[in-house]
């Protein structure tokens, strides 16, 4: 009987525990595999036959759990396993690449039309850092994209500027590890750029493309949650704070208001489009309001936080994240 939930995820994953309780709450029982521990607290068995596949886990605290009896799978952010602290030193690096590689193969071939997942990790590979895809597939169910140029070809960059206004917004595809001189991490926000600075950095340009997209003006900003099919959009007002006017990551609670949005019915018809159209059933959706009130579509983080949206608005998006787990594949 396919009645059990399958939550394929980190350790230190921090809404995963705002879903799990609510699941058991309605008696579903549920198996959580965290892939960093994989190696020393669960032991899993994948067997290939002509006629079929069967993984059988056996998880701490969740007991064993038969792919055959599970309605959906929540693929929630999981890490590469690490190795067993008793790993020999000389084989490390050799069983963490192995396990990952092999739980890789396993979750990609283990698709089938009983189960549902939340999301298969076939499709967010094919849109993990891949922003082109993703206008391109948001323009072709009729949502507003940016013009958007990659170039290592500087005069194509200001000609682009120039038919711009002379400013446009220099973004990156993502997952960049960039350091400073001490060795630390650093973060690449969205930002405006001139056609003054794109000439006085135009050496570096050919050592490899900018992404850069015509500015778009914003009345405030939408991040918009998709759960199956209920939609949660929160108003961003980024413009409220200087630091948050090109980017509403840099976080300014206390100036940037966040609330409940009510996105267009035509809107929402599109974004419901947009996600069947990539085969994902939860994605969270950056979008701008323009002051002439047209929607503009950014990007989508299939993988996305919604925790501080839920805490500041009420919004019931992990009770969706639950309803839509429990309904598995039908």
């Amino acid at each position: 009987m396919r009645n059990k939930v399958l939550v394929v995820t980190r350790s230190d994953e921090p809404n995963v525990q705002r879903v799990i309780p609510i699941l058991r709450a309605k008696g579903v029982p549920v198996v959580r595999m965290n892939t960093d521990t994989f190696l020393y607290d669960t032991e899993i068995t994948f067997l290939s036959t002509k006629k079929d596949d069967e993984l059988v886990l056996h998880c701490p605290e969740s007991g064993v759990l038969s792919l055959s009896e599970v309605q959906s799978v929540w693929y929630r952010r999981p890490p590469t396993p690490k190795a067993h602290p008793n790993t020999n030193p000389l084989y490390k690096e050799f069983a963490e690449n192995e396990s990952g590689k092999f739980l890789w193969s396993a979750w990609s071939t283990l698709k089938s039309p009983a189960v549902q997942w939340v999301n298969h990790p076939l499709a967010l590979k094919l849109l993990e850092f891949n922003k082109l895809y993703q206008l391109r597939a948001a323009a072709n169910v009729g949502l507003l994209i940016p013009e958007t140029l990659v170039t290592n070809k500087v005069g194509e960059a200001i000609v682009f500027c120039e038919k711009h206004g002379g400013r446009v917004a220099l973004k990156t595809f993502g997952g960049n590890n960039l350091k400073d001189a001490r060795g630390n991490n650093l973060v690449i926000y969205t930002r405006g750029i001139t056609k003054r600075e794109l000439l006085e950095h135009s050496d570096g340009m050919k050592y490899a493309p900018v992404m850069l997209e015509n500015y778009v003006p914003k009345k405030i900003e939408l991040r918009v949650t998709v759960v199956g099919d209920a939609i949660f959009a929160c108003g961003i007002h980024s413009q409220d704070s200087s630091r948050t006017k090109d980017d509403w990551r840099k976080y300014d609670f206390p100036k940037v208001k966040h609330e409940v949005f009510t996105l267009p019915k035509g809107i929402q018809e599109k974004l419901l489009r947009f996600m069947k159209s990539l085969d994902i059933s939860f994605g969270a959706i950056d979008m701008v309001l323009t002051p002439d009130d047209d929607f503009t579509f950014l990007e989508v983080n299939p993988s996305g936080q919604w925790g501080w949206i839920e805490a500041i608005t009420g919004m019931p998006i992990s009770e969706a994240i639950a309803n839509l787990l429990m309904r598995g594949s039908k």
